[in-house]
């Protein structure tokens, strides 16, 4: 994961995709689907699409698992960019307060624990990211470089 942040988003973007989705696990397909034919129309490096669908899982898992003490609906916006030289995945949702950069990161030679490996994995398969909590809502950004781009 790169340190330093990516350029500022601006509004003339090339492309974005936006869908909102129940907190409900049924609906991370939606986003699957929504990240495959995102990448297909611009065509996207399959690893950078495999990146973003494991990382939105991930986080998408996360949240409806856990950010919520309500079994209420809760929607969760997702958008995808495409920036020259990058794609930017930003995840909106009104649960707790969570910050994934303050996580820990795992042992990963404790053989006996039990989950806690996903944010790991989406540290090492995105290039930024960062988090912000404004207003009641979680907003989590990434990104994923082009190949051969200086972004």
């Amino acid at each position: 994961m790169a340190d330093g942040p990516l350029p500022s988003s601006r509004t003339d973007s090339s492309a974005s995709s936006e869908i909102r989705i129940a907190n409900r696990i049924a609906e991370m397909t939606r986003v699957a689907e929504l990240v495959d034919s995102f990448g297909v129309h611009h065509d996207l490096p399959n690893d950078v699409v495999v990146a973003l669908n494991v990382s939105l899982d991930e986080i998408l898992n996360n949240i409806i698992s856990y950010a919520y003490d309500d079994a209420g609906r809760h929607d969760i916006a997702v958008r995808l960019v495409l920036h020259p030289g990058y794609v930017e995945v930003v995840v909106e949702d009104d649960g707790k307060p969570f910050n994934p950069l303050l996580a820990p990161a795992p042992d990963l030679s404790d053989k006996s624990r039990l989950g806690g490996v996903g944010l790991h994995f989406v540290r090492k398969l995105t290039d930024h990211l960062e988090y912000a909590r404004r207003e009641g809502i979680n907003e989590l950004r990434f990104a994923k470089k082009l190949r051969g781009s200086p972004a």
